[in-house]
C-alpha cells in the first residue's frame, strides 16, 4: 500500500479507507472539498479511479509515481 499512499503525498490528496481484502484496498480520495471513488490493486499495484465509463487506471511504481496510464474503463 506504499505506492498509493506516496501517490497521495505527491497529488494533495488524503485516503479514505471504506474496505480491505487479500487483493485490493477501496474508498475515496479526498482533494479539500471533492471526493473521488478509488479502488488500488495491491499486487498490480493499479490505482482506478472514478466510477463507471469515466474509470481511469494508473500503474504506479514502489514510489507512487506513474508508470503506465490506461484509457477510461467500462464499468
Amino acid at each position: 500500500m506504499k505506492p498509493l499512499v506516496l501517490w497521495c503525498r505527491w497529488h494533495e490528496a488524503r485516503l479514505h479507507l471504506h474496505g480491505r481484502d487479500e487483493s485490493a484496498v477501496w474508498g475515496e480520495l479526498v482533494y479539500g472539498e471533492r471526493h473521488e471513488p478509488f479502488r488500488y490493486e495491491l499486487a498490480a499495484r493499479r490505482l482506478t479511479r472514478g466510477a463507471g465509463p469515466g474509470a481511469t487506471s494508473v500503474v504506479l511504481d514502489e514510489m507512487g509515481v506513474v508508470l503506465s496510464d490506461d484509457a477510461p474503463r467500462a464499468a
